[in-house]
């Protein structure tokens, strides 16, 4: 088990993302093809696959506004904002071009279609083929005015309380916790201590270094 993690909204992302399915990296980097500095980072990239269950009776659900999805592959681009939701450059500066360099690097599109997919991504944050789903998702405490409109949007709150339930409702499945990550493995013992929704929220914002502010619209 780790013996330590990280404090921060980008790791109650990950886990929000793990727990429905998805694998991932975080902080993934784009580096120069010349140079040292390097290009950008996705704060996390995750990939999910279409027939994912996990147990075979009574199989926990997913959350549907990032799990459903057509394709066989669904991939996720996550931007994580401590408050209000935002994007940053890499989505919006088109003379740029990281994303087609961030594409290229996943490899989930052939290179011919890489300016076609980042064109759609600029414009509307989504580019779908026969087989994959790319998305951009904007994480945060609250709703923000995004340069891409169709991008979704998740509040940490929401992910909190996705997060409660599959701990509450299989506390059993989820009991052998030994070699689990710290802070996944203080996410079920505050889910253990709190039935109540509320109080484990407040802790849970704590854990992840998280304001205790009511926002508007995280609820």
């Amino acid at each position: 088990m780790m013996s330590f993690y990280q404090k921060t909204p980008e790791r109650l992302v990950y886990w929000y993302l793990r727990i429905n399915g998805f694998l991932q990296l975080e902080y993934f980097v784009i580096h120069p093809d010349l140079g040292t500095q390097q290009r950008t980072e996705a704060d996390i990239l995750a990939v999910r696959f279409k027939y994912r269950q996990e147990l075979q009776i009574n199989p926990m659900h997913d959350d549907p506004v990032i799990s459903e999805c057509l394709t066989l592959c669904n991939v996720i681009i996550a931007e994580v904002k401590r408050g209000q939701c935002t994007l940053n450059g890499p989505w919006t500066n088109r003379g740029d071009e990281n994303t087609h360099r961030i594409l290229m690097a996943i490899g989930c599109f052939d290179k011919s279609v890489i300016k076609k997919a980042a064109d759609a991504l600029y414009e509307k944050g989504q580019y779908q083929d026969d087989f994959v789903n790319c998305r951009l998702f904007a994480f945060g405490d609250k709703h923000g005015e995004l340069s891409i409109p169709g991008v979704p949007q998740v509040f940490f709150n929401d992910g909190l309380q996705f997060i409660h339930s599959p701990f509450r409702e299989y506390s059993r499945q989820k009991s052998s916790v030994s070699n689990w990550p710290k802070d996944e493995h203080i996410l079920k013992q505050l889910a253990d201590a709190y039935r109540d929704f509320s109080q484990f929220k407040q802790e849970a914002r704590r854990l992840f270094s998280l304001s205790f502010k009511e926002q508007a619209d995280g609820r």
